[in-house]
């Protein structure tokens, strides 16, 4: 038999292996899910254990069910829901505890609504008010009918933001398709995106991360957006003081898993040093929730060893 045809017979049994073999398995998309206002994140599924209050709820990413609790971590700021989401110093990926009977629902899929009075378009993960009701970044919305719901959601695409020049009054009211409203609230500010004379006021076109709609109002409705600008910054944020290395375990100050760094984290805390381990007061921000809420801060210890002085 000729050299090339015995080449050929020995590779066939491992072209048929590799053909049989089964192709590797997809990983699971990151689940999403709301707790409700005024839910206590818990260092440990205890009702007894440390936690922070989060007032006006809060998106984490659910880890896993155990029982009657779910574990949840929170997300870095970059990773934008169409909710408020809980989010800790830049590098640290934080876990917490709520009971199941804690998960809000929210929109299961997505809205889209035309008409002469304009259109809507919500897309999935936005916040649910009674029956037919949605909140959103500065937006109360009344549906015609009642939206499907779930209990947890997928990764949502929100628009990024773009410089606006204008802002909608709050308290203004707008007529939507289909029997549909929308109320400006007053937290946060709601952007025009454009905005074109009519002979019955102004259509507007309002895109919110994860809101979207093209209506009429009032002249009145549509204010200049220095005019809601104020600077409260006040003085420069305090300079960090540690680091806590990438992929350092991080502990409560009970002794429990608090998660661990996904990158470098900074902190301007000084510290406090507990059984080998350095503990740091760490801020909580709730992204995307109204301003002017009571400031969130855990304490979170790490390891002397994954810990380095700045100055």
């Amino acid at each position: 038999m000729r050299p090339l045809l015995l080449s050929l017979f020995a590779a066939l049994p491992l072209a048929c292996a590799s053909a049989q073999r089964p192709a590797p398995a997809a990983r699971p998309a990151h689940r999403f899910v709301r707790v409700h206002e005024g839910t206590t994140l818990r260092t440990r599924p205890d009702d007894q254990a440390p936690g922070v209050t989060v007032a006006a709820g809060a998106t984490l990413r659910r880890v896993r069910a155990r029982g009657e609790w779910v574990e949840l971590e929170t997300m870095p700021a970059s990773a934008r829901q169409c909710a408020p989401s809980l989010a800790p110093p830049g590098g640290m990926r934080l876990r917490f505890f709520a009971r199941s009977s804690s998960i809000a629902p929210v929109l299961a899929s997505p809205i889209s609504l035309s008409g002469p009075q304009g259109s809507l378009s919500v897309q999935p993960g936005v916040a649910l008010r009674g029956a037919s009701g949605l909140d959103h970044a500065g937006l109360r919305l009344t549906l015609p009918a009642a939206p499907a719901t779930a209990m947890e959601h997928s990764p949502p695409q929100p628009d990024r933001p773009v410089a606006r020049a204008e802002r909608l009054a709050p308290g203004t009211r707008v007529t939507l398709p289909e029997g549909a409203t929308a109320e400006v609230t007053r937290d946060p500010p709601v952007y025009v995106l454009s905005r074109r004379a009519t002979g019955e006021g102004a259509r507007v076109v309002v895109a919110t991360p994860c809101v979207r709609f093209e209506a009429v109002v009032a002249d009145g409705a549509v204010l200049p957006a220095l005019e809601l600008d104020v600077d409260d910054r006040g003085d420069d944020p305090p300079e960090a003081r540690w680091a806590v290395r990438r992929g350092a375990r991080l502990r409560w100050a009970d002794g429990s898993p608090a998660g661990r760094t996904g990158a470098r984290a900074r902190l301007t805390d000084g510290g406090r040093v507990v059984d080998g381990a350095r503990c740091f007061r760490v801020p909580l921000r709730v992204l995307g929730g109204p301003s002017g809420a009571e400031p969130l801060e855990a304490e979170v210890c790490a390891a002397e060893e994954d810990v380095s002085a700045l100055r």
